[in-house]
């Protein structure tokens, strides 16, 4: 079942960024926008995401709720504008719902509802989003387990340089990461 459902994200995702690329046409992003993000396909205009941006497999954002046509004889639905600022990763199969406003530096964990506004500087997760730690925190715990590894050189220059990341970097990131585990299990 999760290799059905990796699929079909992919597929979408490709679909919507090369078959159909009017389709992240309508909403403002800046540099470096890496999104596999479902975005709200009613109303894509009214989302602002900033610069260095990462969204994850299953991850969405959405302007707009269309269960108040149910209590509104089919004549009403509440849209809103979801402002994410910079430096903002959204974890797999998270949701940012309607209306809400994420401020830079931010990590949404994976499977997270966002309901509210987070803050700068935020580390949030949960259902409702909660918050954990700041984002120093948390890079502070990852270097405290050492769970930190450097990416490759020809990674991070496509992330520098806002390209694409080719199957080939992602395999000799595979590989540099690898081998630095092994370094530190040999010691």
């Amino acid at each position: 079942m999760k290799v059905i459902k990796s699929f079909i994200n992919r597929w979408q995702y490709y679909y919507n960024r090369y078959l159909h690329p009017g389709f992240f046409v309508n909403i403002k992003h800046g540099r470096n926008f890496r999104s596999q993000t479902g975005i709200d396909a009613v109303f894509p205009e009214l989302i602002e995401i900033g610069d260095n941006f990462i969204g994850a497999t299953g991850s969405k954002i959405l302007t707009h709720d269309a269960s108040p046509l149910i209590f509104t004889n089919n004549s009403q639905l509440r849209a809103q504008k979801t402002v994410i600022g910079n430096n903002v990763f959204l974890g797999a199969y998270s949701v940012v719902m309607p209306g809400v406003q994420i401020g830079d530096n931010v990590i949404v964990g994976a499977s997270s509802i966002v309901t509210k506004d987070i803050p700068s500087n935020s580390v949030v997760a949960g259902n409702p989003a909660r918050y954990i730690c700041s984002v120093d925190e948390y890079i502070a715990k990852c270097r405290e387990k050492g769970v930190l590894y450097n990416v490759s050189n020809d990674y991070k220059e496509a992330l520098d340089k806002g390209t694409q990341i080719t199957i080939e970097c992602t395999k000799t990131t595979r590989i540099e990461v690898y081998k630095q585990m092994q370094k530190k299990q040999n010691e």
